[in-house]
């Protein structure tokens, strides 16, 4: 009977084991990772990386009557000139065929398509740090969940050399 026993206890001891080792499971979990390092002489970046990786709620308040605002900050650059800024395409919210047209404002500067000064030389020349805000206009607004990107594009622009 001795036998049976120590026969059987190493096997039982195998088999659990083993079963342990299983049944303790796996995790795994991938972080996506991007990164951009700007020129010292000229960038555009926003200071909460929130502000453009992620979406901006400007759903309607009724307690104000109002859509909400995007308010942040960029901190910009240009050490041989100034920053014109322009949008890419007409700033709007979409749902179906319904629009709500958007203002943009940068450093105080309603935005186009048209490239214009949005920082001038002096201030561009060390760190500056420009508000932007896009808000809706209008203030009849159709019910629905409407979505929409507003793109810019910012340039170095050289001094201007007078003869």
């Amino acid at each position: 009977m001795f036998k049976k026993i120590a026969f059987a206890a190493p096997l039982a001891v195998l088999a659990l084991s083993s079963s342990v080792a299983f049944a303790a499971g796996e995790a795994r979990h991938s972080i996506s990772l991007v990164a951009h390092v700007p020129t010292n002489g000229f960038y555009v970046v926003p200071t909460d990386s929130d502000l453009v990786n992620k979406d901006q709620d400007m759903s309607y308040q009724p307690s104000t009557g109002k859509m909400r605002e995007v308010n942040g900050f960029f901190d910009v650059r240009n050490n041989s000139g100034s920053v014109h800024a322009s949008l890419e395409s007409v700033p709007q919210l979409i749902y179906g065929n319904q629009t709500i047209a958007l203002k943009v404002e940068f450093n105080n500067k309603e935005l186009n398509q048209t490239p214009q000064l949005v920082v001038g030389e002096s201030e561009s020349d060390v760190n500056f740090r420009a508000p932007i805000k896009i808000s809706a206009n209008g203030s009849n607004y159709l019910p629905g969940d409407y979505t929409g990107v507003v793109a810019m594009t910012f340039d170095a622009v050289p001094p201007v050399v007078q003869p």
